[in-house]
């Protein structure tokens, strides 16, 4: 019995043992658990803190941005912003943000700065909370010397001591929303043949029962189509643009409701927009758009310094009328036209020229450099006060301006471009080629052979613009005249088929390949009152610690 003993005793001990050995080690995984529990809740919290202090900074530059939309600020007619003007700009925001006191604190006045990267000014916000405990943000508004039409903000938040910083640039420019079209106007706008247009069209046009929107099968709109009508409006009307189904989304050619590819659009036989397009957008705002209006507009500023054409003489006139025969411009249209006696000028070069009223001139083979002034009464539209110009086969190296009629006459007051018309403006004036409110604005059957020649930079504006031939227009082409009074004729007329019925098209050599590309990144030309504008550039957006 004793021998056994020992045996009998031995396991109590190894259980003890192992009972130990697992505590220490259940106890340590414990520990390491509690640690780690312990170090995802202050990550967690250091991450809660980070994004705190981000949306604050976030925050802080929503309301920067509040703040230049709302800040009232000077208009201007030329065509760049002027150091005075940047300078009133500055002014006139330091001003508005301390009297809108934020979270009503006062704003210190602007004060003196300078760094690394030259010396300006600077207006920093008291910190500001946004509603999160322990959180807030500064914001920042500052400029250098060098760069007064370039404003800069900075917002920083933070959380705790997380700090987050985000950075913009914002620029002091002038008001030119109508750029971003390619084409715009007040008016109907009729697009045919083999036209392309590389962006957004848009209407103000809002008379029930007529399109303010036509467009052949062979035309592409690279962009949106853009009306003042809404929808219900439109579809409560005699005529519909496109066809939608019962929760007015477009549909394809099975009826489904169309996916990404805007080609596959169906097309109705009552839609008035037969050609590619990429949505249309109803309802949208814009009759107030710098311009549209014919009190935006004027030219007085081109006048100085011009040298007046000389009349020709008795036996270089000639009579045309308009609108013309067909091939005939000596012999009047059917239905109707308007003789004129025009002042002809061949083979001559003229520099910063004014035209008179009343010599509806015909300039042949002619060159034009710098400025040409077409004159005509703002307060008349009788023949003997106007002007209709013909230009054939002419090189334009500049600008063509016109005076500002108050009332739109598409007889009287007309630019008519014949044959080959080679725009290549080299001026001052780079903004525009044609600067033309209120008149008739006919580049028609110019360049009938295919041709690269005929490209024009700029915008180009009219009391109605036709545009025919072969043309490539890199900028907008603006028709700025209010035709809600009429209710036929009139109209925008881009690209033509000899029976497309809304443009003067009597020839072959009217129809050829038109193409429209927007440079939004021009200014608004000289002469069209707009006003001055703080614009975020979302390129410069950065953030950092």
């Amino acid at each position: 019995m004793s021998a056994l003993s020992p045996a009998r005793h031995r396991p109590r001990g190894v259980v003890v043992i192992a009972a130990m050995i697992f505590l220490v080690v259940f106890s340590a995984l414990a520990v390491a658990m509690a640690a780690m529990s312990d170090s995802n809740v202050q990550i967690a919290s250091h991450q809660h803190q980070i994004n705190c202090a981000l949306h604050g900074a976030q925050s802080g530059l929503e309301c920067a941005t509040y703040l230049v939309k709302t800040v009232a600020l000077p208009q201007t007619n030329i065509n760049i912003v002027t150091t005075a003007q940047a300078n009133q700009v500055w002014s006139n925001l330091c001003a508005h943000v301390r009297n809108t006191r934020l979270n009503g604190q006062a704003v210190p006045a602007p004060q003196r700065f300078s760094d690394a990267h030259g010396a300006g000014d600077e207006l920093p916000t008291p910190a500001l909370n946004y509603g999160v405990p322990n959180a807030q943000f500064v914001v920042r508004f500052y400029r250098y010397d060098a760069e007064p039409r370039v404003l800069k903000v900075q917002s920083v938040g933070t959380t705790g001591q997380v700090v987050r910083r985000i950075a913009m640039d914002m620029d002091v420019t002038k008001d030119r929303a109508i750029l971003n079209y390619a084409i715009a106007g007040r008016g109907r706008i009729w697009l045919a043949g083999d036209t392309t247009v590389d962006g957004g069209i848009f209407s103000t046009w809002s008379r029930r029962g007529i399109s303010p929107y036509n467009a052949t099968d062979e035309t592409k709109v690279l962009g949106t189509i853009n009306t003042v009508r809404t929808l219900a409006e439109v579809r409560a009307d005699t005529c519909q643009l496109e066809t939608l189904d019962a929760n007015g989304n477009p549909i394809d050619a099975d009826g489904n409701p169309l996916g990404a590819n805007y080609a596959d659009r169906y097309y109705g036989p009552r839609d008035e927009i037969q050609g590619y397009h990429e949505g249309i957008r109803y309802g949208q705002p814009g009759n107030d758009m710098p311009g549209l209006d014919i009190s935006d507009y004027n030219t007085d500023l081109y006048k100085p310094g011009l040298t007046t054409v000389t009349a020709a003489p008795t036996n270089q006139r000639v009579t045309e009328y308009f609108p013309h025969a067909p091939g005939n411009y000596s012999q009047p249209r059917t239905g109707g036209s308007t003789s004129f006696t025009r002042h002809v000028y061949e083979n001559q070069t003229f520099s910063n020229v004014i035209l008179p009223m009343n010599r509806h001139a015909l300039f042949k083979n002619c060159t034009f450099e710098n400025v040409l002034y077409i004159d005509s009464s703002k307060t008349s539209t009788s023949k003997s006060n106007t002007n209709n110009v013909r230009f054939e086969n002419c090189t334009f190296n500049g600008t063509i301006v016109t005076n500002v009629p108050q009332s739109f006459h598409w007889v009287h007051n007309c630019l008519y471009f014949t044959g080959q018309a080679t725009f290549h403006n080299q001026s001052s004036v780079p903004e525009a080629t044609i600067l033309a409110p209120h008149f008739n604005v006919n580049l028609g059957n110019t360049n009938p052979q295919q041709s690269d020649h005929n490209v024009l930079t700029g915008a180009i504006v009219g009391g109605i613009v036709d545009v025919r031939g072969n043309a490539q227009v890199y900028g907008t082409i603006i028709s700025m005249c209010d035709t809600s009074a009429w209710t036929n004729g009139y109209v925008t007329n881009i690209g033509a088929t000899l029976d497309d019925g809304g443009s003067e098209t009597t020839e072959l050599g009217d129809i050829g390949v038109i193409r429209i590309t927007p440079r939004e990144d021009l200014m608004l030309p000289s002469g069209i009152m707009s006003p001055l504008i703080i614009k975020p550039d979302p390129k410069t957006y950065t953030e950092g610690v």
